[in-house]
């Protein structure tokens, strides 16, 4: 049986998550937000092992508490998103582009929070190597623990943006009154 296959595989959700990074006007995939999520923490890794720098236990303890915190509850808001989302399948809507657009954002959703929830699970466990480690080991968990960490943050608040673009519209609509199927559809990029 090869890797791909085991059922503990994260590869799907790591590919549906790194799929968000497009523009859907376009199509085509946003370097900004390529730059910005992945090149970023990997810069700010290599920044924190050149510049040697060392989290003290207390602080790896507490980023370790936090992460395994927000690990916890994105696996929940990914049970609550699936659950959602087939609630609204049984429930057999219309087909049609808002049906589709509904779709498209739950599965994105989906990706993005349990893409953070995973990013939380790894950034825990280089936390634990370097509240416990010293020298070199420190410094390595350190930098990687710390690129993780802004890598998870950058992951949040692209998964805040899109529930709070989605609620905006959703709420403009209620408010207007306004028939949805004439309201040109506002993406988040």
């Amino acid at each position: 049986m090869s890797g791909n296959n085991t059922k503990a595989n994260p590869r799907a959700i790591i590919r549906a998550h790194r799929r968000t990074y497009i523009d859907v006007r376009t199509g085509t995939r946003r370097w900004q937000d390529i730059a910005l999520n992945e090149v970023m923490p990997i810069l700010l890794g290599i920044g924190c092992l050149v510049a040697n720098v060392k989290l003290p236990v207390a602080a790896s303890v507490g980023i370790l508490t936090v992460s395994g915190l927000l690990g916890a509850f994105l696996f929940s808001v990914m049970l609550q998103v699936s659950e959602r989302a087939m609630d609204w399948a049984d429930s057999s809507p219309a087909p049609g582009p808002d049906t589709s657009s509904h779709a498209i954002y739950l599965g994105e959703l989906a990706a993005n929070s349990g893409y953070a929830s995973l990013v939380c699970i790894v950034t825990s466990a280089i936390f634990v190597v370097a509240s416990a480690g010293s020298g070199w080991l420190l410094r390595i968990s350190t930098a990687v623990g710390l690129a993780l960490a802004l890598h998870m943050g950058l992951v949040l608040l692209m998964v805040m943006k899109r529930v709070f673009a989605l609620t905006t519209e959703r709420l403009n609509r209620a408010r207007t009154g306004a028939d949805h199927r004439n309201i040109p559809r506002r993406h988040v990029s």
